[in-house]
């Protein structure tokens, strides 16, 4: 029984060790990991600065806590700037779900951009948690992660330092999964994001006379990338930002990568839910290529109480009512009315095969797409300069 009792302490002992070196390696892997991640920022533009950085205490969860960070937006064409100031940050992973990494934001975060702009978000939560992938929890050159998720909750959007409401938000979540393998039959990349009780401030709606108290209900947005992801992807997207004034060399960039992605069968879709005042709408679209590389694919609309709608925007404004007899003359083929859905819009559009149809009917010739050109803009000529000029009219 001694024995047996030296033994199970000896076991223990070495699992303490063990988890203490863990927790240490944890610990370091996450300060490394924020310090390499604001140095490779800093070779993008983006300056990061903060007063401290310290760890946690406890063996139960592995925390680094960034004191007085400060993200320096790195100059617009314009020499125009801006910073995000938060009193804190926390990183953490809880010993109990050691897969998930946490990142906890303050209640108050300062925006300023120049002498232009200078607000405050305030908010009753908002945390973020990304599951790490166990592939690369001791591989620091493999992406660390495979989803991730925000939750925010009670959001004040504050301006003139904060006294000023000009918009609140009663929740947004937001979630995506990433599979860095995946081929044309998987998708790559999925993300959903949702934003519940989106609402100007009373006095700007009141001031701006909007409808509906300035309201949207909910706004769903959903979107689903299938790969492959070009190998060279990473590499493109960090010259990418070297190149913010300069779109012909951006396009030359990236439709590469775009033709490479159809070629291997990437396809994606998109979709939008939205609800305002009396009226909901729905949105969806995907997209593929064919064997010749060609674009094709489907688009949906559907909107329910499109009467009421247009009719609180006229009333609202009613320099609008000429252009919503318009939309609505030129969409009337469209829409039906029925007791309980009012006026009702249904557009199905199908693309590809060189044509536009719409509801059944070809409304367009859709023309074919030359990844050549694409891949290879022309210059747009330089527009000449007028300057002063000399010498004597005759």
């Amino acid at each position: 029984m001694r024995g047996i009792l030296k033994f199970l302490l000896s076991l223990l002992v070495l699992l303490v060790f063990a988890w203490v070196g863990l927790w240490w390696y944890a610990q370091g892997r996450i300060a490394s990991g924020f310090a390499a991640w604001a140095e490779t920022q800093a070779t993008n533009g983006l300056k990061i600065s903060y007063s401290s950085l310290q760890t946690g205490t406890s063996p139960l969860q592995a925390l680094v806590t960034i004191h007085n960070l400060v993200i320096t937006l790195p100059p617009e064409a314009d020499g125009h700037s801006g910073t995000v100031t938060l009193p804190t940050l926390g990183l953490r992973i809880n010993a109990a779900n050691p897969t998930v990494f946490y990142t906890d934001f303050p209640n108050k975060i300062a925006v300023a951009i120049d002498n232009d702009i200078d607000a405050v978000i305030n908010t009753g939560s908002i945390v973020v948690s990304e599951t790490l992938d166990p592939n690369a929890l001791f591989n620091k050159t493999k992406f660390p992660f495979r989803s991730g998720d925000l939750a925010a909750s009670n959001i004040d959007i504050l301006a003139s330092q904060g006294s000023l409401l000009v918009m609140h938000i009663d929740s947004l979540t937001d979630h995506s999964d990433l599979n860095l393998n995946a081929d044309a039959g998987s998708p790559v990349l999925v993300g959903t994001t949702t934003i519940n009780g989106m609402a100007l401030s009373p006095i700007l709606t009141r001031i701006g006379s909007i409808p509906f108290g300035g309201k949207i209900t909910h706004l769903g947005i959903g979107f689903s990338l299938s790969g492959p992801v070009p190998p060279d992807l990473n590499d493109a997207l960090n010259k990418l930002r070297a190149m913010q004034t300069d779109p012909v060399a951006e396009q030359k960039l990236l439709m590469p990568l775009v033709h490479e992605w159809a070629v291997g069968g990437g396809n994606g879709s998109i979709n939008l839910a939205i609800t305002i005042g009396p009226s909901a709408a729905a949105a969806d679209a995907a997209l593929k290529f064919d064997a010749n590389l060609q674009p094709t694919g489907t688009a949906n609309l559907t909107a329910l109480q499109v009467d009421a709608f247009t009719s609180a925007i006229t009333n609202a404004y009613p320099s609008t009512q000429d252009s919503m007899a318009a939309a609505q003359a030129l969409l009337s083929p469209y829409l039906t009315t029925s007791p309980t859905d009012g006026q009702s819009l249904a557009l199905h559009a199908i693309f590809g095969n060189g044509t536009v149809s719409l509801n059944g009917q070809k409304v367009a010739d859709m023309p074919p797409v030359d990844w050549n050109a694409l891949e290879n803009p022309s210059t747009p000529p330089a527009v000449p300069t007028t300057g002063p000029t000399t010498g004597t009219a005759q």
